[in-house]
């Protein structure tokens, strides 16, 4: 690294957000009057360990109470499902399109059906803050209802704990905090267990049986199956 890029990280450095393992001060505070953005052991209370889950919330989309909502770092976008795009009964007019693919981390493509910009709420009042998000609407099956990705956490300015299944950010008067909900981030899991359980039997019955798809192929081929019928 050059004397100059060393300079630059280091300015860079100097206003970055502050994450600490460390137990938090009483004020919370740095020098500047800025809120440090710390976890303790106190932020993992409750929970079953040890553990691998995902980081997965409840936040207020639109006018719904939304749960399901997948916290995922290595997301380039924010993603709304299909199912409840159309729960929340979103005319499709509304939908503007969608510049390009998404690419999977198994290298799969998907095209968007369209974008659409959403009101979001999250954290617990007093200790709340929002914004309007851009979503991608995707048509694919998923045991979530949408993904917070990359955009919108460094939007509210987030830093994410999956050790403690938790999200701090920062507001204009404190710090806000959205929880994790174990049990709902093991079933998410559990049901898209069962998905893939479904589609590896199905394309081995397809290699035996290529001329004459499944009935349920030919007669519900968007059919999702959920767990909750409700944006849950």
């Amino acid at each position: 690294m050059t004397s100059s890029a060393r300079k630059a990280h280091a300015r860079r450095a100097r206003y970055e957000e502050v994450f600490s393992a460390q137990r938090p001060s009483s004020n919370n505070r740095d020098p500047s009057g800025e809120y440090l953005i710390m976890f303790s052991e106190e932020d993992g209370e409750g929970l079953s360990r040890p553990h691998d889950d995902a980081l997965v919330v409840t936040s207020q989309i639109s006018n719904y109470r939304t749960k399901r909502v997948l916290i995922d770092n290595g997301s380039s976008a924010d993603i709304l499902f299909w199912e409840a795009f159309i729960k929340m009964e979103i005319t499709p007019d509304r939908l503007r399109p969608a510049p390009t693919p998404l690419k999977g981390s198994t290298g799969d493509t998907i095209q968007p059906i369209g974008v659409i910009t959403l009101f979001v709420l999250v954290g617990t009042t007093p200790k709340t803050t929002s914004f309007m998000i851009n979503f991608l609407v995707v048509k694919a099956p998923s045991s979530y209802n949408m993904i917070l990705g990359r955009p919108s956490l460094n939007q509210m300015s987030a830093i994410t704990s999956t050790y403690h299944l938790k999200v701090k950010f920062s507001t204009s008067s404190r710090l806000g905090e959205m929880l994790g909900e174990q049990q709902t981030a093991r079933d998410c899991y559990t049901q898209d267990m069962k998905s893939k359980v479904v589609v590896i039997q199905t394309l081995e019955q397809g290699h035996r049986e290529a001329a004459t798809p499944p009935p349920w192929a030919r007669t519900k081929p968007d059919q999702e199956v959920r767990d909750e019928e409700t944006l849950r």
